[in-house]
C-alpha cells in the first residue's frame, strides 16, 4: 500500500512535513511518500532514524518514500542474498557486501537505500574503507530492489543518476535485470554484467523456489546446483575470455 503525504503550504519549502495518518494493516510493503521535502529534511530523517534499518528511505527530487516491508518482500531479499553469497563464495568471485548502505549524492538530488548493494569491479576501490561517499567513491556494481506492493521507479532513477552498472528488480512473478548504456539510460537484459553466466529466469527460478522445505534444504540444493552447474559453465566462460587476446592477435 501507497500513501501520499503533501506538505502543507505553510510548510512548504521549509523541511517539516504533516504528520500522516496511521498506517492502515496490510499484507504487502507499507509505503508512506512525503513530497515537497528538501535535502535538509531529508538529510534530518536520516539521522532521526539512526542505524535502525526501517523504514527504508528514498529520497529523489524533493519526495521522499518511507517503506516498512512485508514478510514476502524481506523472503525475497534474504533468498536473493544468500543466492548471490553463495555464488560468489561457491565460484570463488571477490565480493564486498554493502548491504542496504545508504548512498546519496545532495547534486544529483537522490538517496536510496538498496534491499542489497555490491561491490564487484570495483572493489578495489573502496576495500578497507569504513565509509563512502559517492564524491569521490564508485557506486556498488551491483544493486537489488523487491518490490511488492509499490514500485521501485523512483529507486531506479536514482541508481540511473549515480550510474550504477546493474540493478535487479525482483517482484513474485520474475526477476528483470537493468543493465545501464553508454548513453545513461537502463536497458532490460536476461544477463547482466555482474553474473554474466547466470540468467534472470534460473535466478528467479531459485528465489522463487517452493517454501514448503526449510531454507536449509534449499541452500544445500543450491549449493549442489552451483558446483554442478553453475561452475562448469563459469570455468568454461573464463577460459574463452583468456583466450579471446590470443584470436585477436592470431587473426593479424
Amino acid at each position: 500500500m501507497v500513501t501520499e503525504i503533501q506538505v502543507s503550504p505553510s510548510t512548504k519549502g521549509v523541511d517539516n512535513p504533516t504528520t500522516p495518518d496511521p498506517a492502515i494493516e496490510v499484507d504487502g510493503d507499507q509505503c508512506v511518500v512525503l513530497r515537497d521535502i528538501g535535502w535538509k529534511g531529508y538529510t534530518t530523517l536520516l539521522r532521526v532514524r539512526g542505524e535502525r534499518s526501517i523504514p527504508r528511505m528514498v529520497y529523489l527530487d524533493g519526495n521522499l518514500s518511507l517503506m516498512s516491508p512485508s514478510f514476502t518482500h524481506e523472503y525475497l531479499e534474504e533468498r536473493l542474498g544468500i543466492l548471490v553469497r553463495e555464488v560468489v563464495v561457491g565460484l570463488v568471485i571477490p565480493c564486498i557486501h554493502s548491504g542496504s548502505t545508504t548512498f546519496r549524492r545532495r547534486a544529483k538530488r537522490g538517496g536510496v537505500e538498496g534491499d542489497k548493494t555490491y561491490y564487484l569491479a570495483n572493489l578495489d576501490r573502496i576495500r578497507g574503507k569504513k565509509k563512502i561517499s559517492l564524491k569521490v567513491d564508485p557506486p556498488p556494481d551491483l544493486a537489488i530492489e523487491v518490490v511488492v506492493s509499490h514500485d521501485a521507479d523512483d529507486a531506479v532513477e536514482v541508481y540511473r543518476r549515480f550510474r550504477v552498472p546493474e540493478v535487479w528488480i525482483c517482484d513474485e512473478n520474475q526477476l528483470t535485470i537493468l543493465v545501464l548504456q553508454p548513453d545513461g539510460q537502463y536497458v532490460p537484459s536476461e544477463r547482466g554484467h555482474a553474473f554474466s553466466f547466470l540468467t534472470a529466469s534460473e535466478t528467479h527460478s531459485w528465489v522463487a523456489h517452493s517454501q514448503d522445505s526449510s531454507d536449509t534444504a534449499w541452500i544445500i540444493a543450491l549449493r549442489r546446483w552451483i558446483a554442478e552447474v553453475l561452475a562448469p559453465r563459469y570455468q568454461e566462460q573464463q577460459k574463452q575470455a583468456a583466450s579471446a587476446p590470443d584470436q585477436i592477435e592470431g587473426s593479424d
